[in-house]
C-alpha cells in the first residue's frame, strides 16, 4: 500500500511540475496577472506537499500494514511528514477555483484570505473529529470537505466557459459531476453505516476494506481532474501569447507605417524648404555660371590672339575650376540636406555640417539684410543620423529668417552657437532678434500641422521636435527678455552605434 500510495503522489507531483514548466514557458513575453500567480503558487505547494508524501512513504514508511489509518499511527517523523504534506496539498487545492475565478476578474486580498481560513478552519475540525469520531466520521468529513471544494471548482469552470468557452471547461464540469456523484454513493454507504450494523451484509470492516476499491476510482478521477486543469492552463497561455504576438506584429506594422509617414511628411518639408531656398539657389548658381562665363570668354579671348601666352591662361582657368568646385559643394550640400534619412548614423562633425547648411541661407538671408554669426566651438565628432540633423539646422535657420523678415528695421541678426557642456552633450542653440513666440502659440509649437504662417505646412518644427527625441535628445525654446527674440536649443547625447531590429545601425 506504501508503494501505492507514493507511486500516486509522485504522479501528482510530476502532473504539477509539468503544470508549472509549461506555464512559465508558454507565459514568457506576455503580462502575467494574478490568475498566472494563484495557479503557480498552487502548483508549486501541490509538488511540496506531494514529494513530502512520496519522502515520508519511500523512506520512513516501513511496517505499516498494521495500520489502516492515519491517526492509528504512533508519533514519528513519518506521521509529521504525512500530516505536513497532507495539509500543504490540502491548502494548494484551493489555488484550483481560485485560479478559474481570477481568469473573469481580479481577486480581493480578504477573498483569497477568507478562502485560506475556511480551509484552514476544516483542518482543524478534521483533525479534532480524528481524535474523537470513527472511521466513518472521518470519511464523512473528508467526503463533505471534497463536494464543497469540487461544487466550487464546477460552478467556477460553469461560469469561466460562459466567458472564455473552450473544450476543457466543459470536460472539467463533467469529471467534477462524476466525481462528486462517486462520493455522494459512498457518502451513502457511510450514512447508512452510521445507523445500523449491517449494510447489505457488510459490517463496518467490510465496508471500511471497501473503501480501498473506492480509493483507486477517485484518485483515478482526481489525476484526470489535474491533466484537464493543465490543459486549461496551457491552452489558455498559448492562446494568450499567441494574442501578444498578433498583438506585436499589429504594433510592428503601426511602427513602420508611422515610418512611413514621417518620412513622407520630412519629404514634404524639404519639399518646402526646396521652394524657400529656390531664389536664392537660383542666385547663387547664376553667380557661379556668370564666373565660369567670365572666365571663359577671357580664356578664348586670350587664345584668339596670335601670340598665346599659357601663364596667362592659368588665372582664368584656375577662376573656372574654383566657380565649378564651389557650384559642385552647393550641390552635395543641398542633396545632403534633402536626402531620404535611411542611412545609417554616422560620426560626423556637426560645425561643419551647421556651416555647410547656414551657406545655402546665406544669400537669402543677405536680402533680407540679416546677419547669420557663427559661434561654433563644439569640434569634436558625434553618432548622428547626419542627413535628419541637417533638416533640424535647416528648419531653425528657415524659421528664424522668416520671423527677421516680416521686420522692417535694421540690425536683424541671427546667432548660431555650438558647444559641448560637462555631461558631454551637443549644444546647439539658434537665436534670432525678432518678436518671439507668442504666448498662444507656445504650448503648440512642437504639434503636428500647427503654424502661424500663412504659407506654413505646420510640420519643421514638429519633424525637428521628432528627429531630436529620436537621438535620445530635446529640442525646446526660450524667449528672451523685453521681446527680444527666441533662442531654439538642440540638445544630443553623447551617441554609441547599435543595431536596429531591421539590421540598420541607429545612434542611442
Amino acid at each position: 500500500m506504501s508503494r501505492y500510495l507514493a507511486f500516486y503522489y509522485a504522479s501528482i507531483a510530476l502532473i504539477v511540475l509539468s503544470m508549472l514548466i509549461s506555464g512559465i514557458q508558454l507565459s514568457k513575453g506576455i503580462e502575467r496577472n494574478q490568475s498566472f500567480y494563484l495557479m503557480s503558487y498552487a502548483g508549486l505547494a501541490a509538488f511540496a506537499g506531494a514529494s513530502l508524501v512520496v519522502v515520508a512513504y519511500l523512506f520512513f514508511g516501513n511496517n505499516l500494514e498494521q495500520y489502516r489509518f492515519f491517526e492509528e499511527l504512533p508519533p514519528s517523523l513519518f506521521k509529521k511528514l504525512l500530516f505536513l504534506g497532507y495539509l500543504i496539498f490540502t491548502l494548494s487545492l484551493l489555488g484550483q477555483p481560485l485560479y478559474f475565478r481570477a481568469l473573469r476578474k481580479r481577486l480581493t486580498t480578504n477573498f483569497i484570505l477568507s478562502s485560506l481560513g475556511c480551509v484552514s478552519l476544516f483542518c482543524l475540525i478534521f483533525l479534532e473529529i480524528g481524535k474523537r469520531g470513527n472511521y466513518l466520521d472521518r470519511s464523512f468529513a473528508v467526503h463533505i470537505f471534497s463536494i464543497c471544494l469540487l461544487g466550487w471548482l464546477l460552478a467556477e469552470a460553469i461560469t469561466s466557459n460562459k466567458q472564455l468557452p473552450t473544450v476543457w471547461f466543459n470536460l472539467i464540469r463533467s469529471t467534477c459531476l462524476i466525481f462528486i456523484g462517486v462520493i455522494v454513493i459512498w457518502m451513502t454507504v457511510v450514512f447508512l453505516a452510521n445507523h445500523q450494523i449491517y449494510i447489505l451484509g457488510f459490517t463496518y470492516s467490510d465496508i471500511a476494506q471497501f473503501d480501498f476499491s473506492f480509493r483507486f476510482l477517485r484518485a483515478a478521477l482526481f489525476v484526470f481532474l489535474q491533466l484537464l486543469i493543465l490543459m486549461n492552463w496551457a491552452e489558455y497561455f498559448s492562446h494568450n501569447a499567441i494574442k501578444v504576438k498578433m498583438r506585436d506584429e499589429q504594433i510592428q506594422g503601426l511602427l513602420l507605417e508611422k515610418d512611413i509617414l514621417i518620412e513622407n511628411l520630412s519629404n514634404k518639408n524639404a519639399l518646402v524648404e526646396t521652394g524657400a531656398l529656390s531664389a536664392g539657389l537660383a542666385h547663387e548658381f547664376n553667380q557661379f555660371l556668370a564666373r565660369i562665363e567670365l572666365n571663359s570668354d577671357e580664356v578664348l579671348d586670350k587664345i584668339n590672339r596670335p601670340e598665346v601666352n599659357l601663364e596667362d591662361l592659368k588665372s582664368s582657368m584656375g577662376n573656372i575650376l574654383k566657380a565649378n568646385h564651389s557650384a559642385a559643394k552647393l550641390i552635395i550640400s543641398l542633396k545632403k540636406l534633402f536626402q531620404s534619412g535611411k542611412d545609417a548614423a554616422v560620426s560626423i562633425n556637426l560645425d561643419k555640417l551647421i556651416e555647410e547648411v547656414a551657406s545655402l541661407y546665406a544669400d537669402r538671408a543677405r536680402k533680407s539684410t540679416i546677419l547669420i554669426e557663427l559661434d561654433l566651438q563644439a569640434k569634436e565628432p558625434i553618432i548622428v543620423w547626419d542627413s535628419l540633423v541637417r533638416q533640424v539646422v535647416a528648419n531653425l535657420i528657415s524659421n528664424a529668417i522668416e520671423a527677421l523678415d516680416s521686420l522692417d528695421r535694421n540690425n536683424k541678426i541671427i546667432r548660431i552657437k555650438s558647444r559641448y557642456n560637462e555631461k558631454g552633450w551637443y549644444q546647439l542653440s539658434v537665436t534670432d532678434n525678432g518678436a518671439g513666440i507668442r504666448p498662444a502659440q507656445a504650448n503648440k509649437l512642437f504639434s503636428l500641422f500647427a503654424s502661424s504662417k500663412s504659407s506654413g505646412t505646420g510640420i519643421g518644427l514638429w519633424l525637428s521636435h521628432y528627429i531630436a527625441e529620436r537621438h535620445q535628445g530635446s529640442l525646446t525654446f526660450q524667449n528672451l527678455p523685453n521681446h527680444g527674440g527666441v533662442t531654439f536649443s538642440l540638445d544630443i547625447p553623447p551617441g554609441k552605434k547599435s543595431v536596429g531590429g531591421d539590421g540598420s545601425v541607429m545612434a542611442v
